[in-house]
């Protein structure tokens, strides 16, 4: 019996080595695939320079489009806020937020929850009960604090498959600031987790 040894330079074993150098290719974009935490699209509008991101996995989408400081102020002193108090808003991370299931499980999604990670540490985005304490002492009206709740995203919301609902999320940063985003939510019964990388608040306007 004779053996024959041939090396990888051997041209007879190049189709087997193709093919195992594919099968490795495969299985590591498939665990890339299975790591993955949704597809995350980015859109900078070219007249107001103001970026928005839109994320979404199988079952739930996310759209945060950036508001200026200038923005925050408007609407909220457009809504009975005096200038300090609208002030205090502008001075913190604003988005303007769409959330929607859009798989087949009820989903529960608790604000205080998530986590947004800066420059300064982590923190859950300022709810609407984190606020009313201080709009209590600063004698705000109660016409303008039902104006701001019903602006701001729920702090607690139950989503049935297609339900959508929309509404500012307010994150104890200072505007210009990049952070990333922790989500969760529960479905099924299951806690469920996606990271949001290289997001940024928007900042003062230049010039």
């Amino acid at each position: 019996m004779s053996w024959v040894v041939r090396s990888a330079r051997d041209p007879a074993r190049w189709p087997r080595c193709l093919a195992l150098a594919l099968l490795a290719l495969a299985a590591s974009l498939a665990s890339a695939s299975a790591g993955a935490s949704g597809e995350l699209q980015i859109h900078t509008d070219a007249s107001s320079g103001l970026t928005t991101w839109t994320w979404q996995d199988r079952s739930l989408s996310l759209e945060l489009a950036q508001l200026l400081p200038d923005q925050t102020r408007a609407f909220f002193q457009g809504r009975g806020f005096g200038s300090d108090h609208a002030e205090l808003v502008a001075s913190h991370c604003v988005f303007q937020a769409i959330l929607r299931n859009r798989g087949q499980h009820a989903i529960e999604v608790a604000l205080p929850h998530w986590s947004s990670h800066g420059p300064e540490g982590s923190a859950p985005p300022r709810t609407n009960r984190d606020w009313q304490a201080a709009w209590a002492q600063g004698e705000v009206a109660d016409a303008a604090r039902i104006a701001f709740r019903w602006a701001l995203f729920p702090g607690e919301h139950h989503f049935e498959p297609g339900d959508w609902l929309m509404g500012m999320i307010l994150f104890d940063l200072p505007p210009a600031t990049p952070f990333e985003l922790t989500l969760r939510w529960r479905e099924a019964g299951e806690t469920q987790e996606a990271r949001l990388p290289d997001l940024s608040c928007a900042g003062e306007p230049s010039g």
